[in-house]
């Protein structure tokens, strides 16, 4: 009985040179390096994000670890109720920089890997494989190819478990998680809210309008100087860019097509982290302004309840108050904020073991199935 024309060695030997010649066009062409790049960035951004709300969460239960309730007959621990939760806040952070950590580790792999030499290398090794393939060298033929089943392997791996992992989390991790942080961040407006309404009347420093005013215009002193800075700053981007521009139409081939890939000249690549370096900078000094109105805004609050009060209006919920709250009120208040610990510790227990499983254990799996792979295809050679 033949042989059927696709189980012959020939065919074999075609889909090699195919292999060979396709894995270094893509290796230099960029594309997955930019997609998992640009994949391992939002996921930085978005545990970052859940770390900084962890870390606030944990200095509004510190505020309140002290806080008490005063009543004509009986006073209240709010602290006592968020014991749970600053235990559970702490080793939430701590787990979370192990998240922050091997997803900092990735990018910084993915960087070394698609690096030139890296594909270099595979050139090489492609040319020889394929030259030994093509001339019939059977001795030489199955060592090369194994150089190069190991070079796809580094050069590849980590861009194609990356990509799967976003997959992943796009398809079944990622809606629940946002819904997970938004309970956290509505969970820390509440604490922010009985932090507020505890201090109500404590909230203005003892000093009056005068401090608070030259708080003020030393904010806005800051603003401004930081606006003119902004303005600069556009300008000198805008400059930028259009340097970049000139450079890469001057670059042509691949450079143009693909927007920057490794193949730009170095003066392309310089051009392009200069302009990263500036858009960085653009982003900490838009940050930095959004600071200053928060705390502008919070300062021109308590300027305008004190001028309230010093014309006997009031101007806060405390003020307004005409009696104490009663028992059954406050008992009812601690007990909406103790189901609101459960749940946030439900959440906050979830959204660990999410961030776990798709920054440190989907990878390493992924990892060991490509293994699996490269090996079963080494062992055939």
């Amino acid at each position: 009985m033949q042989k059927r024309p696709n189980d012959t060695p020939a065919n074999r030997r075609y889909l090699w040179l195919v292999a060979l010649i396709a894995l270094p066009v893509i290796a230099w062409a960029g594309l997955l390096d930019q997609y998992s790049a640009q994949s391992l960035g939002n996921s930085l951004s978005s545990a970052g994000v859940i770390y900084a709300t962890a870390r606030g969460i944990n200095a509004l239960v510190s505020l309140l670890q002290g806080t008490e309730l005063h009543l004509l007959i009986a006073t209240f621990s709010v602290g006592e109720l968020l014991d749970p939760v600053n235990d559970l806040i702490e080793r939430f952070s701590q787990l979370i920089l192990v998240a922050l950590g091997s997803l900092a580790l990735q990018k910084l792999l993915l960087g070394v890997v698609s690096d030139a030499l890296f594909n270099v290398l595979l050139t090489g090794a492609a040319l020889c494989a394929g030259a030994s393939l093509w001339l019939g060298h059977a001795k030489s033929t199955g060592p090369l190819l194994k150089v190069f089943l190991l070079m796809v392997f580094l050069r590849f791996s980590l861009s194609l478990v990356v990509l799967a992992n976003a997959w992943v989390d796009a398809r079944f991790l990622g809606p629940a998680d946002a819904a997970r942080h938004q309970a956290m961040e509505t969970f820390r407006g509440d604490l922010r809210e009985v932090e507020n309404f505890s201090h109500a009347k404590d909230q203005l420093p003892p000093e009056g309008g005068r401090k608070l005013q030259r708080d003020f215009d030393a904010y806005r002193l800051e603003r401004n100087e930081l606006a003119r800075t902004q303005a600069a700053l556009t300008q000198t981007l805008q400059v930028e860019r259009a340097k970049l521009d000139e450079l890469i139409d001057k670059a042509g081939g691949l450079c143009t097509r693909w927007k920057y890939p490794a193949t730009c000249p170095a003066e392309v690549e310089q051009a392009k982290q200069a302009y990263r370096a500036l858009e960085e900078k653009r982003i900490h000094y838009e940050n930095h302004a959004a600071e200053l109105a928060v705390k502008m805004a919070a300062l021109q609050s308590d300027i305008d309840c004190l001028t309230a009060r010093e014309r006997g209006e009031n101007c806060t919920l405390w003020d307004n108050l005409k009696t104490p709250p009663t028992l059954a009120e406050v008992r009812e208040k601690l007990e909406d904020i103790n189901a609101k610990v459960s749940d946030f510790s439900e959440n906050t227990i979830s959204l660990l073991v999410s961030l776990l499983l798709k920054t440190v254990a989907i990878p390493l799996v992924f990892i060991y199935l490509l293994l699996l792979v490269v090996r079963r295809g080494w062992s055939k050679l």
